[in-house]
């Protein structure tokens, strides 16, 4: 990657590519080895429909992977094979009416900079509970193709995920279903590795609902707030929008203009490119889960010595 391409949505700390690579031990040569590994593994996939991917994009994925070969391989087998399975989440999008429908209920925003250590912060909060037309699954569809726009522009060492529920009601909290809802986390955590930050008037009755969906491992990562002041101490001011005590931009104004950027043709093409990239299970090597999902057909790393 020569150098990050332009968005009016992100900002970026000195030197935050480099940084972020030797997070994950990576110098340009290591990091091309396992690229050139991992696009290679990809092609001999006889079940992935599409085979060439932007090689940014798969860096990108490498991170997401904490470096690993080996657990991007099965991330990216997961979230082919759930386009699939789960088409209802990862195609057929309307980025202007059902993304419309969206906003005026929930604002979910990436915000525009970065923590110290580089790690990217999420915000979302339900502005208007009481909505006639919320649907849920809008809601987590928005997310995914937001997530892919992360994952075009972005280039983080994770992400700090915040839910505002003090407006939630139990109106609202009714409309979540849980078997929808770890569908979605399935998706969101296992193909985009995000770390949960929680605050909540509501956190008990929200924190079940995260439970019975989330894995041990990422419960105990939720750090819950009863007010935006404690928030501050995990996350600075200036990155935090004013809605949860900070000096940045609103969430209402963030959001919008995200949604401006997902309705860009670019966007919208790329949306439909990645729709297609599911996966033929007629073609799919008969081999045992742990084998598929660990990359075991293909290509086998080689070690990088200096």
């Amino acid at each position: 990657m020569e150098k990050l391409p332009k968005s009016p949505l992100l900002e970026f700390n000195h030197r935050q590519v480099d940084l972020v690579r030797e997070t994950f031990n990576y110098d340009v040569k290591k990091l091309n080895q396992d690229l050139d590994n991992f696009e290679d593994w990809i092609r001999k996939q006889n079940h992935f429909e599409v085979k060439e991917f932007d090689r940014d994009y798969l860096e990108r994925f490498l991170i997401a992977s904490k470096g690993s070969v080996e657990i991007a391989k099965k991330r990216f087998d997961k979230l082919c094979t759930l386009r699939t399975l789960m088409p209802e989440f990862l195609r057929n999008f309307d980025v202007n009416d059902e993304f419309s429908r969206v906003v005026k209920w929930n604002y979910y925003c990436v915000l525009p900079k970065p923590t110290n250590d580089n790690y990217r912060v999420i915000a979302t909060t339900a502005h208007n509970p009481d909505a006639p037309d919320i649907d849920t699954l809008e809601l987590y569809r928005f997310v995914i193709s937001l997530m892919e726009y992360v994952l075009k522009y972005d280039y983080s060492a994770g992400f700090e995920v915040i839910f505002d529920t003090r407006m939630y009601t139990f109106g609202l909290v009714s409309k979540f279903n849980p078997i929808i809802m770890k569908k979605c986390v399935t998706i969101f955590l296992e193909a985009f590795g995000c770390r949960l930050g929680s605050g909540s008037k509501l956190c008990d009755i929200v924190l079940s609902i995260l439970k019975s969906v989330l894995s041990e491992k990422v419960v105990k990562r939720i750090v819950v707030h009863d007010t935006v002041e404690t928030l501050q101490n995990y996350i600075s001011e200036d990155i935090l929008p004013v809605d949860l005590g900070g000096t940045a931009k609103c969430m209402k104004d963030i959001c919008e203009a995200a949604l401006e950027e997902m309705r860009k043709e670019e966007h919208v093409a790329r949306l439909k490119f990645m729709e297609t990239a599911g996966t033929d299970e007629s073609k799919r090597l008969n081999q045992t889960f742990n084998e598929e999902y660990l990359g075991m057909p293909g290509s086998f790393k080689s070690l990088c010595v200096d």
